[in-house]
Order: structure tokens, then sequence, then C-alpha cells
């Protein structure tokens, strides 16, 4: 049987809707559990074709996480510009939305996931990473209105992820914890967060 030849448009479609599907899979089931033949199955492409994008799982996910940002940065300004939310509201919803990725789609790696993501990249592919990384957060922090030197992005980006992927370790990860009390640690760890980012907006 004759393999389909895809056109420019039907290959971006397919890259993008491994993108979206992996971005899923780990706001769902994470990514230990999301297979490429369980990506290629859900996009309906066989791996022959998953490799034509990709080298890996791995670089999937980080494509996907880069793909991820402008929805996010989207997500930020509609926040911002809501004439019902207070400023305070609209950043606390913002960071809420990513903590409980399950229910709002945005992907978070856990504490294993970003070992084993690391593990795979060259070192040059990871530094890229990170200085777009702090480039995202320094995006983020001028959406909500902070100027350039009121907190330094990585500083945010750090607390803002560790709140996230804690939240995510419970109970699995970190058995420790007491998950009866998770969303009430979201709750405290966002108020906390948005008071430093509230005192440095009005310096």
């Amino acid at each position: 049987m004759a393999r389909k030849a895809y056109s420019d448009q039907e290959r971006e479609q397919v890259r993008e809707a491994l993108m979206t599907t992996v971005i899923q899979c780990i706001a769902d089931r994470g990514l230990i559990h999301s297979s490429i033949e369980i990506l290629c199955k859900k996009v309906g492409i066989s791996k022959t074709f998953f490799y034509s994008f990709f080298s890996s799982k791995e670089e999937l996910v980080l494509h996907a996480l880069r793909y991820q940002q402008p929805r996010l940065l989207n997500h930020a300004r509609q926040l911002m510009e809501d004439p019902t939310l207070s400023w305070r509201a609209g950043v606390e919803t913002f960071l809420k939305n990513c903590c409980y990725g399950a229910r709002s789609g945005v992907a978070v790696l856990s504490i294993e996931e970003e070992q084993q993501v690391r593990r795979c990249l060259s070192e040059e592919n990871f530094q890229a990473f990170r200085r777009d990384q702090v480039i995202f957060y320094r995006n983020l922090l001028s959406i909500f209105g902070l100027p350039a030197e009121g907190i330094d992005p990585r500083l945010f980006g750090n607390l803002a992820l560790s709140m996230m992927m804690v939240h995510k370790a419970i109970p699995d990860t970190m058995p420790f914890l007491f998950p009866e009390v998770a969303e009430d640690m979201v709750e405290f760890q966002v108020r906390t967060l948005v008071d430093e980012m509230e005192r440095a907006k009005n310096v």
C-alpha cells in the first residue's frame, strides 16, 4: 500500500497536533504514561512518520513547552484586561490555573519528567531552552505590570514552577506531604507570591 503524501500544510497540522496532544497528555496523565505509540495513536500517524518531525519524545516535549508559552501569555493578557477582575484576582487566577494543570490543560512537568527530558538534551539545547524560559517569565511579568527591575524573572520562574511541581508531586512523589491540604497549600503560596509581586509593582 502506497504511503500517503502529505502537503506542507498537512505536515504542519500534524506537527501542531503532536504538540497539543503531548501537552494534554502531560496535564492529564503525566509524561511517563505518554509513550510515542500512544501519542501517534491519538494523532493518527505511524511511529515512522513521528520521527520525521522529532528525534525523540523529549524533543517533542521541549517544542511543546515552547508552543504553550504564547497561549499562556495570551491567557495572562485576557485576565489583565478583564474588567470584572482586579489585578490581584487576575494574577491569582493565572497562577492557580497553572498549578491545576490537569483541570486547565496546562502542561507542567513533574520532577521526574524534568530529569528525564534533561538527560536527553544536549547542553546547547538545554541552555537555549533556559534562555527562552527567562524571556517567557520576563514577558509574563511585563503583562502583569511589573517593572523590569521589579522581580528577577528567574526567581519568579523558580517560585512559580516549584509551587506547581510540588503540588503535582503530592502524594505519589512526595508521600510525606499531606494531600488533604494540598489545595490550601497552593492558596497560601499563590497569595504569598502575589503579595511580593504587588509590592514590586507598587515600588
